[in-house]
């Protein structure tokens, strides 16, 4: 292969870093900013090449020693070899790129990117894959690009409650005889390990994928004795399928209750297996309370799109006569409910149903709140809209990408008054913005 010399550019939206080799951009994974490398070429084609480091020859100013020991084989974590201040001036200079190449928005009112002051032990939800070999079991992330289990004992990430049960739960696999699965011959019971739970409520929900039902109340009773102060309930989820997808259609309570309680800004959360959450709490309280101190008062309706279990709906619904949540998925939509009565908020109602097929059903709201997935909003959403021009609209997004591809409409009839990145993902490219705009 052919060795080049170069140095590293920028980070890009995916994680990598680039360079530039002979007029052809040149993606290096693992690359940091400011770093003078020796480089093998991986692939060359026409317009651009992929190449890995084989020497450092002169560091960035940027780089800092990983503090997990599994890193860079576990895939977990894609950044730990940047230094954290860095990593967050990295994730502003992604959102503006995306922002101008995508979004052809060159003026931007935005801050800089919101961190953590201790920027570890914040996941409140891992999915872990499982492997047996004849001496061991092995539970961990997988090497990145590959479904080659790297096996782990702890993990610098997740909240810290979680590693006694997932070092627990490895000693009861190799004492029981439980089939793991194996997606090649689609064979064998266990599928995933998956753990959610609360820094602030103290809980941990244990959740089994499995082919098909095999976890018996005995198996669980011994999950439960690993923290019998904290995992409060044994779920199992059924998922017969051929397929990369972690869960199936069917859900089943085995011991103890089927959810946990969370704790933000004085609400309480019910959270089931299956329904979703924001991972990093102490970001996403940050957000909330940004979001409540930019927006008025006295709205006669909001609209919270893809609502998930009311996380945004319930803590401004104090700001409107009438708050409707929309979510399709309906352990979502049912936590939700509950969530209204726990809450006492009965100026909350839910739709169940796709944000594009619901929403256009709708009356004009004076504030929109949207939260959709990666891929960003549905053309029926933008054209909701562009007809009826909610008053004010936040939005807060996961992808700079399609964030800057639907503003790229938007900006027609908003006005953007504030870009806030929050850093939800330390330790990978991922970055979280909230846009607030405001009719033209």
């Amino acid at each position: 292969m052919k060795k080049i010399l170069l140095k590293v550019e920028k980070m890009i939206p995916g994680g990598d870093a680039i360079s530039y080799f002979n007029g052809k951009a040149v993606f290096v994974d693992g690359g940091v900013p400011g770093d003078r490398i020796e480089a093998e070429i991986v692939k060359e084609k026409k317009d651009y090449i992929t190449a890995r480091i084989i020497k450092l020859i002169e560091p960035s100013e940027a780089r800092t020693n990983p503090l997990c020991p599994y890193f860079p084989e576990c895939g977990g974590c894609q950044w730990q070899m940047v230094d954290y201040q860095w990593q967050l001036k990295f994730k502003k200079d992604i959102i503006l790129d995306a922002f101008r190449r995508i979004g052809k928005i060159q003026e931007l009112p935005i801050e800089n990117v919101i961190g953590m002051e201790h920027p570890w032990n914040f996941r409140n939800k891992v999915q872990y894959p499982l492997k047996r070999t004849r001496s061991r079991v092995l539970i961990g992330y997988y090497r990145e690009g590959t479904h080659h289990i790297v096996d782990i004992d702890t993990c610098a990430v997740q909240l810290k409650q979680f590693d006694p049960v997932l070092k627990g739960f490895k000693k009861i696999l190799k004492e029981e005889p439980l089939t793991i699965y194996n997606e090649q011959k689609h064979y064998g019971k266990l599928r995933h390990f998956v753990l959610r739970g609360s820094e602030n409520t103290g809980e941990t929900l244990v959740i089994l994928v499995v082919k098909e039902t095999a976890i018996v109340k005995t198996f669980a009773e011994k999950i439960l004795a690993l923290d019998p102060e904290r995992i409060i309930g044994v779920v199992e989820n059924i998922n017969p399928r051929r397929t990369n997808v972690i869960y199936g259609p069917q859900t089943r309570k085995v011991i103890g209750r089927p959810y946990y309680m969370e704790k933000v800004l004085g609400k309480s959360f019910r959270v089931s297996a299956l329904s979703f959450f924001q991972i990093n709490v102490a970001q996403v309280t940050k957000l909330l309370e940004l979001i409540k101190s930019k927006i008025g008062d006295g709205y006669r309706l909001i609209i919270d799109a893809y609502a998930g279990v009311g996380l945004f709906a319930l803590n401004v619904a104090d700001r409107a006569k009438v708050v409707i949540g929309v979510e399709e998925s309906t352990s979502s939509v049912k936590d939700a409910r509950e969530n209204i009565s726990i809450n006492n908020q009965f100026n909350v109602d839910y739709f169940e149903g796709r944000v594009e097929n619901v929403l256009p059903t709708l009356e004009r709201p004076d504030l929109l709140l949207l939260d959709p997935p990666r891929k960003g909003l549905e053309k029926e959403v933008i054209d909701f809209i562009v007809d009826k021009r909610p008053h004010e609209i936040v939005y807060v997004s996961c992808n700079p990408v399609t964030l800057a591809r639907d503003l790229k409409i938007l900006v027609e009839y908003y006005d953007i008054e504030l870009v806030q990145p929050f850093d939800f993902f330390p330790h990978t490219h991922h970055v979280e913005t909230l846009v607030i705009m405001r009719k033209k």
